[in-house]
């Protein structure tokens, strides 16, 4: 599977106002070799903070190593100043090998992004079997599309999943009822759970 770049930061007015205020960056990346895709969007939850994935914006890689071949490329410079006019904050970037086509997730009408991170002295394989249960029932609901997780390279023990969904509120109304709310409970009893949404936009030229 390629690598996911994901970049989050908190917006600017002006990234609040207009979402392409740093085109110039996007439009480098989706013209750097081993780009496969770049997804750019705002959290639905606060309406301010960013997402770039190169696929936090999200973006997709062939492979990590073209990243890092990008960040010594001449460009690199003028891609860091135009990313620079959509932040009022630091940037969060991880890089996480996922293990289904991240891309389905983004290209779908919502875009679930949880973090996991176990607590200390949690049972891991606990945690893995619960997170593989919630996944085949999350994957099985009918405006659910893809479901794929996986682990960042830059902090070991804090993993990444990935939901498509049509809307929100399918989420919302999914996750309710069922046999989500005991899954859920018991991974909050072993694990750190921040869960956020963004509708996506694929940058293309």
């Amino acid at each position: 599977m390629p690598t996911v770049e994901i970049v989050r930061f908190p917006g600017s007015d002006d990234f609040v106002a207009d979402q392409l205020v740093f085109k110039e960056c996007l439009s480098t990346l989706v013209k750097s070799e081993g780009c496969i895709s770049p997804y750019y969007g705002i959290q639905t939850e606060d309406n301010r903070t960013g997402y770039v994935f190169v696929s936090a914006c999200f973006l997709i890689w062939d492979t990590y190593d073209h990243h890092m071949k990008l960040t010594k490329h001449e460009s690199y410079p003028g891609l860091i100043t135009s990313l620079k006019l959509a932040q009022s904050g630091p940037l969060d970037v991880q890089h996480v090998d996922f293990d289904e086509d991240a891309a389905v997730a983004f290209g779908s009408g919502a875009t679930e992004i949880v973090t996991l991170v176990p607590h200390e002295g949690a049972d891991l394989k606990e945690v893995e079997d619960l997170t593989t249960t919630l996944r085949k029932y999350l994957i099985a609901e009918k405006t659910c599309h893809s479901v794929t997780v996986g682990e960042s390279r830059e902090k070991k023990g804090t993993y990444f999943m990935l939901v498509g969904w049509d809307t929100v509120q399918d989420h919302i109304d999914a996750v309710s009822k069922g046999p989500f709310p005991d899954i859920i409970k018991k991974l909050h009893a072993l694990a750190d759970l921040k869960l956020h949404h963004s509708e996506l936009t694929k940058y293309a030229e």
